[in-house]
């Protein structure tokens, strides 16, 4: 009724029954409208609301009330109002289906509050009128499919918070409705819908052991405005991070995720010929053997033993710094001798990166957070030297990813040195100059590309005239 501009008359003391994000709106709304006892009612714990943990915490600051493991019996009422609310005493029991433990009434034990109005936050359902004909899951929701919003009815496309598991957060719902447009757009196309969810290599026992090397970092706190301010009004809570702020947040990342995601063809095909690895699972290797080379990053777990990287090592480049070791189960590609890579005779070419199938051999990027990221490619010339190898350049908005030699190119038969296949990395370098400056009294000063041309041009004929046409280069 707020939100729409309708009258509320609510009194001095509210109780809102619920605990989740609804019901914590509830009271913040009722606080901001002038109530000064506002209480929330929920039969469960503090650690069991479904509410988020900052609505319960801001809630709380603002001067909610919350009083847990009690459950609603009776509403007492006195001249056709609300006058006040018994409450029965829970103890948690057992967990329910849901995981969480379900509150048991305590005999004997009640309590007594007064109130002027009671607001019920517990939970909503659809209203399925005119949608008999659509399936429905268990809860009532209309059924739908996760991957293209199809329902048992051709032409009928279902998607948000009357579907599936029910309602979310509004942006979930605003998520599918962007994705369900693009199918419906594909269905009037006249393309028969059909979804499969992709293979991707999962894992559900990763512990807190594999992340012990690395520093724990928590979330910047997020500046609000006070409480006592806040409380009697309606304007924003949240007063945002600042750009530092923000990217502190983000570089708490893992980087999940593998960085030939876009380009695995293991995974590529996979997916094409359907394939259920999960069905020949058996014992795994959890080597993750790394060299520390400069330039190249290895992971042994994800190679599949093609020995592709092994033959252009020593059939192509001559170098043979790769070679198979071991027997069976236990065969791995390393370096002769069990040394690692960066002590080999490797000359960092990158050609054992090129023709890798998988993300078991990759470049070292050089960059702070390096993630999966679908990259732009852009033919170019190498600049490293006169011989003017082609490359393939990978960018992300203005983020150089990767030099990659061109295997159709006859300058230099789809080869790339060290320079030209790593080199591109200065670029990245936020030392870098990347505006032209010239020397006046001393003092290095940035000047326009047009004066720094024409400066140039003076001194090579000055230098000309001076020695002599031969003295210049």
């Amino acid at each position: 009724k707020f939100a729409v501009n309708e009258p509320i008359r609510t009194g001095d003391r509210i109780a809102v029954v619920g605990g989740g994000n609804t019901a914590m709106d509830a009271c913040r709304t009722a606080i901001r409208l002038g109530a000064k006892e506002v209480y929330l009612l929920y039969r469960r714990t503090e650690e069991e609301m479904p509410a988020d943990y900052s609505e319960i915490v801001e809630g709380r600051e603002e001067g909610v009330i919350f009083k847990y493991l009690v459950s609603p019996m009776e509403i007492i009422g006195k001249d056709g109002k609300v006058n006040k609310i018994r409450l029965q005493k829970m103890k948690q029991g057992p967990a329910d289906a849901s995981g969480r433990k379900r509150p048991i009434p305590i005999e004997g034990e009640e309590e007594i509050i007064e109130v002027d109005s009671v607001i019920v936050s517990i939970g909503q359902k659809i209203n399925a009128a005119g949608f008999e004909e659509v399936d429905k899951t268990n809860r009532g929701n209309i059924a739908s499919d996760l991957g293209t919003f199809t329902t048992n009815l051709d032409g009928v496309f279902a998607g948000g918070d009357a579907t599936n598991q029910g309602a979310g957060i509004a942006i979930q719902a605003i998520g599918d409705a962007k994705n369900a447009a693009a199918m419906i757009c594909r269905y009037l196309e006249g393309e028969k819908l059909s979804y499969k969810k992709p293979y991707f290599v999962e894992r559900e026992n990763v512990s807190a052991d594999e992340f012990k090397d690395l520093e724990k970092k928590y979330r910047p706190k997020m500046p609000h405005v006070k409480p006592e301010i806040r409380r009697h009004n309606f304007e924003e809570v949240i007063e945002g991070y600042s750009e530092e702020a923000a990217k502190e947040d983000a570089m708490r990342c893992l980087e999940c995720g593998c960085h030939d995601y876009f380009e695995c063809q293991l995974l590529s095909l996979a997916n094409e010929y359907e394939v259920e690895p999960d069905r020949l699972a058996g014992e795994a290797h959890n080597r993750r053997a790394d060299d520390n080379h400069p330039f190249i990053h290895r992971n042994v777990d994800k190679c599949i033993l093609c020995g592709l990287c092994v033959r252009v090592c020593d059939e192509v480049m001559g170098v043979g710094a790769l070679g198979l070791i071991d027997r069976g189960f236990d065969t791995v590609v390393k370096s002769g001798l069990d040394t690692c890579l960066q002590e080999s005779d490797c000359i960092a070419c990158g050609q054992c990166i090129s023709v890798c199938p998988t993300g078991a051999l990759g470049e070292r990027l050089n960059i702070e957070k390096a993630v999966p990221l679908n990259p732009v490619e852009t033919k170019t010339v190498c600049s490293g030297c006169s011989v003017g190898c082609n490359m393939k350049v990978d960018t992300k908005g203005e983020l150089l990813l990767r030099a990659r030699p061109d295997k159709d190119s006859a300058v230099d038969n789809g080869l790339l040195c060290i320079n030209g296949r790593f080199g591109y990395d200065s670029f990245n370098d936020v030392k870098r100059i990347t505006s032209p400056m010239i020397r006046k009294d001393g003092v290095l000063e940035e000047v326009t590309l047009e004066e720094a041309a024409l400066y140039v041009a003076k001194r090579a004929k000055s230098l000309s005239l001076l020695y002599g046409s031969e003295s210049l280069g």
